[in-house]
């Protein structure tokens, strides 16, 4: 049933996003909450770690629809291609980790706009940052203001050298998409209409 669930939302997902369905697999991760997205051998793959899959039966099939999605536009945008591309680029000192940081705000706004609920995509983010049993708990804009006052140089360099932003700034980047569509020219209507942190 849940593979089932899962490959109708994927195939609807990559319909929405005028993709061809890759191939999906579900692995073991003992814990780890995590997807991604690569390509070998000219084929595209996402991978989703099995902890996330459980989701699914707690009622949070939206917010598992996002991390799909997100994995999704990974591949739609060419990101799997292109990072082999620019690889060269990549070695200069915090350049490629900012083309990587970029590149995950991009999947998150436009998995948002997919599965059209940023409640949903900010809860998911909320899920991966706390984990599946704590998030419900979580404040969360306590969280994203707490994570914006940490200051400082050494702040800053873990920042400057991580391939992911902090999931408290996707979380804000979210939630200000959420709330100014059209500066990003999309309808009003573009999210449900649920409470934004």
């Amino acid at each position: 049933m849940i593979r089932q669930n899962i490959y109708l939302q994927a195939k609807h997902l990559s319909s929405e996003l005028d993709l061809e369905l890759p191939d999906i697999y579900i692995v073991q991760s003992g814990g780890l909450l995590n997807a991604f997205a690569t390509r070998f051998f000219g084929r595209h793959f996402v991978v989703l770690y099995s902890d996330i899959v459980e989701m699914i039966e707690d009622n949070q099939e939206k917010e598992l629809s996002f991390i799909i999605a997100h994995e999704l536009v990974h591949i739609k945008r060419k990101h799997t291609l292109y990072h082999s591309l620019i690889l060269p680029a990549l070695w200069v000192p915090f350049l490629g980790k900012a083309y990587s940081r970029a590149c995950e705000y991009t999947c998150d706004r436009i998995a948002s706009v997919a599965i059209g609920d940023a409640k949903a995509a900010t809860q998911a983010l909320t899920i991966l940052a706390v984990g599946h049993c704590l998030n419900k708990k979580v404040n969360q804009k306590e969280f994203v203001h707490t994570h914006s006052q940490e200051k400082g140089f050494f702040i800053w360099l873990t920042q400057a050298t991580s391939t992911h932003p902090p999931l408290a700034h996707r979380i804000k980047e979210i939630n200000y998409l959420a709330q100014h569509p059209e500066l990003f020219d999309l309808d009003s209507n573009a999210f449900q209409t649920n409470e934004i942190a």
